[in-house]
């Protein structure tokens, strides 16, 4: 009789790491580095430019409206915008860090998924409807991390 194989053959592609997305890769900032919180308060003071945001903007597939309500101002002043104040740029890099830990954990459409549908773990919230406030991009960071480190739910 022969003797079956114990191997399991499944898709490599299920184990590959995504990606290696930094925040940095994301709003463009080649000449400031934001890993230590000095350096991005500098940034942040400084404001960031027009292709930071353009850059999110095109990474999350959200619209003006979407991240207007997420930086607390008017599409229409969003639109305007060549440099951020130092409030928004901070809520910049937030949702920019959001979506880095996100896509480096789901993939970009997963992510995208991920943000568009309503979570138990959040009672039934669309986590896109979260990150108009600091707390609720905390909230999805933390939902990520647990997802990572296998966390039962």
């Amino acid at each position: 009789m022969a003797k079956k194989s114990s191997k399991v053959k499944e898709p490599a592609v299920a184990y590959e790491k995504t990606s290696n997305l930094s925040v940095s890769d994301i709003l463009h900032i080649d000449d400031h580095p934001l890993d230590e919180p000095f350096d991005r308060l500098e940034v942040f003071r400084k404001g960031l430019p027009r292709k930071s945001f353009d850059s999110l903007k095109e990474l999350s597939g959200m619209d003006y409206n979407t991240l207007a309500t997420a930086l607390g101002v008017s599409s229409k002043t969003l639109q305007r915008k060549e440099v951020f104040d130092t409030i928004q740029s901070e809520k910049i890099y937030q949702l920019a860090s959001l979506y880095a830990l996100g896509i480096n954990y789901f993939g970009k459409e997963g992510f995208k998924r991920w943000m568009d549908r309503p979570l138990f773990t959040l009672g039934n919230r669309k986590p896109l409807d979260l990150i108009d406030v600091s707390e609720g991009i905390d909230l999805l960071k933390s939902e990520i991390m647990k997802l990572q480190y296998g966390i039962a739910i």
